[in-house]
This record gives C-alpha cells, structure tokens and sequence, in this order.
C-alpha cells in the first residue's frame, strides 16, 4: 500500500476545515500495536502545497488507526513528507492518572518507567499523550482548537 508508509500525509474533513497529520511510526506488531501520527493543530481551507511548514512547529502526537481509516475512507491520502533524517517518535508521554485524578503520569516508552506528578512543568505541559484516538475524537479535538498547553 504505498500511500501507507512512513512520512505519508493525510487530511481529515472537519466542520471548521481541513486537518492535516502525518504518519511517523509504524508498529513492529502490526495486530496488537496502533500507529502513531503528528497532527497539525491547524485546520485548512484547501490542502497546502508543501506539508513541510504544516509540520515545522505546531503540532501533537497521537496513537490512531491510520491503515484502517484509510481502508475505509474515512481520511485522506493527499501526499508525502519526508521525515527529517534521524527521526524518532517522542520518548516521554503523558496521561491523567488513572485513580488520582488531581495528578498525572509520565511514562518514558524506553524504560518503561513512569513517574506520579501533581503539578506538570512547562516541558511536561508539551509532552503528547499515548493514547488512541478514534476519528471521532480527532475531529471533536481539531474543531475545538484544542492544545497539548491547555490540557491540564
């Protein structure tokens, strides 16, 4: 499937425009594992020309199910995007504690450690979240300007 590869962009309709994400991981266990995507926090009137500006700065990571989206033309291939060289997906994520509600988790995905948080730093406030997002949400997400700084 050759619109289902590393670098690969697709666009997402919304009720406010465009969104655009990129495919940046690809799991070794294609059943159990979900790839991971960039995502742009903009959204768009009409596809851009060059993807490199969508993805210089402003953007988040998410899990997402692009292959299957994709098979049931749910998004949009419109495009390839190089990564840059020595690319790597991020190290540490973020998720709101499972029982403590008040607090956070950071997990660091090449120990396998995490650490309990009450109060995330700025750097911490910038970390992407693990977690798979149906289309659903996506879209909910995109439409509602969400932003990794907001989300607290």
């Amino acid at each position: 499937m050759k619109n289902f590869e590393l670098g690969s962009v697709y666009a997402i309709d919304t009720v406010k425009g465009i969104g655009i994400f990129q495919l940046v991981n690809i799991p070794e266990d294609k059943r159990h594992g979900v790839e991971m995507i960039r995502v742009s926090y903009d959204l768009y009137t009409e596809v851009p020309k060059s993807f490199q500006p969508v993805f210089d700065q402003d953007f988040f990571y998410i899990r997402f199910p692009v292959k299957a989206a994709l098979k049931r033309k749910m998004i949009n291939y419109i495009g390839h995007s190089d990564l840059i060289p020595g690319f790597k997906i991020p190290r540490y994520y973020r998720t709101p504690h499972y029982f403590n509600r008040d607090e956070w988790i950071i997990f660091d995905s090449e120990t396998n450690q995490i650490e309990q948080v009450k109060t995330l730093t700025v750097e911490q406030l910038k970390l992407s979240t693990d977690s798979v997002w149906n289309i659903a949400f996506l879209k909910e997400r995109l439409e509602e300007g969400w932003r990794l700084e907001n989300w607290k």
